[in-house]
């Protein structure tokens, strides 16, 4: 009797992005250069998002992660693949973004963003975790969030815009916790920001947002 041959179970998110890679490179990449002003050569394209920089393989349409190193020996770069909602993030941003896109400097809650449901899904509640540990670290919270390119501005207790890309911001309003009332937090996008991705793509940023913040604030003394 043979073995049984084992399979390893396959990961849906790793295979969803294999799946639509070759979609990418359907679309024009000069159209994206130009419109997003991105550094590029003759292999890669290149896009700051979250506070790290990506590149996009112009053949491939491989997604990955660039960090660098300083050694005494000198700057070494190294990469890594960028997951489904890294992945996702960025395809959207520089495929479907419409050619007249616009920030129009009014902010809202996803929820309200014209054109979407009440009903769906990113609500406060889905940040409910982040709230709590940001609430509990408020000065690791701000120096990450000016670590990722974020300004102060005066919107709860602690507010901060964080350029995701260099060319379109999302608003952080945190209002810490007391007596009567537990910490809340709330992504704030620009109403325009359906001309720029998806519904479904801000949950993926927010999610790499998050994940950034929670890194970056990792480096500091909680």
């Amino acid at each position: 009797m043979k073995p049984e041959k084992r399979t390893e179970p396959r990961n849906n998110y790793e295979y969803a992005k294999e799946k639509i890679r070759p979609e990418f490179l359907k679309y024009d990449q000069e159209t994206m250069i130009r419109r997003f002003s991105l550094k590029y050569d003759l292999d890669f394209l290149y896009l700051p998002f979250v506070g790290s920089e990506y590149r996009i393989n112009r053949r491939t349409g491989e997604v990955e992660r660039l960090s660098a190193t300083v050694s005494e020996k000198g700057k070494t770069v190294q990469t890594e693949p960028a997951d489904y909602t890294e992945t996702l993030s960025i395809y959207d941003i520089l495929c479907y973004s419409r050619p007249d896109a616009a920030l129009s400097g009014r902010w809202c809650l996803v929820n309200s963003l014209p054109g979407v449901g009440q009903n769906n899904g990113l609500g406060d509640n889905t940040v409910a975790s982040e709230a709590i540990y940001f609430d509990q670290h408020p000065s690791a919270y701000q120096a990450a969030c000016r670590e990722l390119g974020g300004k102060e501005i005066p919107c709860g207790d602690i507010g901060y815009e964080i350029p995701v890309y260099p060319f379109y911001p999302v608003r952080l309003r945190l209002y810490l916790s007391d007596e009567e009332f537990p910490a809340q937090l709330s992504i704030l996008f620009d109403e325009n920001t359906l001309q720029y991705m998806h519904y479904e793509t801000t949950y993926y940023v927010v999610t790499c947002l998050m994940r950034a913040i929670r890194k970056k604030m990792q480096s500091h003394k909680l």
